[in-house]
């Protein structure tokens, strides 16, 4: 005699097993898909740096994050940083500062779990049976909203008529006025030409002499000499007559000159480490210590 009892307990065993495999999709969890959008966001900002050799300390200077953060984002690391929420700001001004659309980039970071927004925002529909009363009332409320709809655009088009014969009048009454003034405008024109003809020569012989005394002033440009002493240790940047011409850090110490013919913009991480003086004013502390300063000089 064959079990048959055994023969579907053992069916039963191997196809649970199976039905468990296929009903189970790997999801990926809140972390996971923060940590793979974090390295997406960050692949994006490191290569466009790199495109436009735009270095980390220069963007520290300019976003005030410490380089360290910069790196975990570039690098897909959410162990130094800190919340969601402020991630996002860093990663905003992260792509401000190097000309990306920081705001579009931010906005691809999670900072909530989308599947429990799905799961709320999903409605049950299997408790909702239509009877044919539902719609009775659906047909109801189209009557209804076609004709409010009907005298609305009456309306309308009445209001519209209306604001044309308005403008049309008031277009009119401009016009009368401008040939009104337009006559008094000419009337003034001929009776001043009558008294200049009347007034003697001599007043314009003397005019024209006392202009043609009066001696043209004529300023020379002198080349910009700008020259810049450390008292700390500071990054600065110079650019001279449009030129990237220096750009790095200064030792505590260190004294340089430099000159242009239009222009010298001078760009610093440490105003306090920094004194400037050029051919007019003595050294002068650019401000606070750690300040981000950028002061542009010329000849005048």
């Amino acid at each position: 005699m064959v079990n048959l009892t055994g023969i579907k307990n053992l069916k039963k065993s191997f196809s649970l097993p199976l039905k468990q495999d296929i009903n189970q999709t790997p999801e990926l969890s809140f972390e996971e898909e923060q940590i793979q959008a974090l390295k997406d966001i960050g692949n994006k900002l490191k290569m466009f740096r790199d495109k436009h050799s735009i270095s980390l300390e220069k963007v520290a200077i300019m976003t005030m994050i410490r380089i360290n953060l910069l790196e975990a984002i570039e690098e897909g690391n959410l162990e130094p940083l800190p919340e969601p929420v402020y991630i996002q700001g860093m990663i905003k001004r992260y792509a401000d500062a190097i000309g990306l659309d920081g705001e579009e980039l931010a906005n691809l970071f999670p900072t909530v779990k989308t599947q429990e927004i799905a799961k709320k925002s999903i409605p049950n529909l299997s408790r909702l049976h239509l009877r044919p009363y539902h719609l009775y009332l659906l047909y109801i409320l189209l009557i209804v909203l076609s004709v409010r709809s009907l005298s609305y655009v009456i309306n309308n088009t009445n209001i519209l008529v209306k604001e044309e014969e308005v403008n049309n009048t008031n277009i009119l009454v401009k016009e009368e006025e401008i040939i009104n003034t337009n006559v008094l405008v000419k009337e003034e024109k001929i009776i001043n030409t009558k008294k200049q003809q009347s007034e003697p020569e001599n007043q314009k012989d003397l005019l024209d002499k006392t202009t043609a005394q009066k001696p043209e002033k004529t300023e020379e440009k002198q080349p910009v000499l700008v020259n810049i002493v450390a008292k700390e240790e500071s990054w600065v940047s110079i650019e001279i007559d449009g030129k990237l011409a220096f750009e790095g850090t200064l030792t505590q110490g260190t004294q340089k000159t430099w000159s242009a013919q239009k222009q010298l913009v001078f760009f610093t991480g440490n105003a306090g480490g920094i004194l400037i003086s050029d051919s007019k004013e003595k050294n002068i502390q650019l401000g606070k210590v750690g300040e981000i300063k950028e002061v542009v000089f010329t000849p005048q």
